[in-house]
């Protein structure tokens, strides 16, 4: 009497499944990206947020200087509205960055405070060296116009230019040399002008740039 054997073979599930090298490299590539995101320090809406800032804060200035002759400077309430939104952005920043870098220590942390430092001492330097073209008899439409509107964006993002050439960070590099590009240009257009210059030069390059990354990095 013949006994038949039965050989049964477990089924194969999706996981027991060779992985494909083409579908690997998706998955790595989509790993990246989803990687990428999350430790994006300058996501496009950041870049979004920061033009509408840019044209809230400078418009107000504008609006408030576009008729005085002569140029006497921003009124007080058009200050208020600058600062605060600048206040405003900046808490908005330190939180989408401590999202991004939560769970981030050692010496990566380090560096970034240590950046942030730095570009902050800068910053200040720039209204520091107004108050001394005021103490030493500049006109307004130097020490409250021109200087104001467009040397924080020259020397601030010439220094930004720069370190990003150091880490060959070429996209930001550039984002940062037109930036100083658009506030040296809108110099020349007069003490009142150069806000609206500046303003509108800002706005343009940021949302041109969120719309490359969305472009670019999807």
């Amino acid at each position: 009497m013949n006994r038949e054997h039965h050989t049964h073979q477990a089924p194969t599930t999706d996981d027991d499944r060779e992985l494909d090298p083409r579908e690997a490299a998706a998955l790595l590539e989509q790993t990246t990206r989803r990687a990428q995101r999350q430790l994006d320090l300058h996501p496009p809406l950041l870049m979004l947020t920061a033009a509408v800032v840019v044209l809230v804060a400078y418009g107000a200035v504008w609006l408030s200087v576009r008729n005085q002759h002569p140029y006497d400077g921003p009124s007080g309430t058009a200050l208020v509205v600058l600062y605060g939104t600048i206040a405003v952005w900046a808490v908005f920043v330190g939180v989408v960055t401590r999202r991004a870098t939560s769970g981030v220590s050692g010496r990566s942390a380090q560096r970034r405070r240590l950046e942030a430092l730095a570009f902050g001492v800068a910053w200040v330097s720039v209204y520091v060296f107004q108050g001394a073209l005021h103490h030493a008899g500049a006109s307004h439409a130097i020490a409250y116009g021109i200087y104001p509107a467009a040397a924080p964006i020259i020397i601030v993002g010439s220094a930004a230019a720069t370190y990003e050439a150091a880490v060959e960070n070429w996209e930001w590099m550039g984002f940062a040399a037109a930036a100083v590009g658009v506030a040296g240009i809108a110099a020349y257009t007069g003490p009142a002008t150069v806000w609206a210059v500046v303003g509108l030069g800002l706005a343009a390059l940021l949302v041109a740039r969120a719309a490359s990354r969305i472009w670019l990095h999807g």
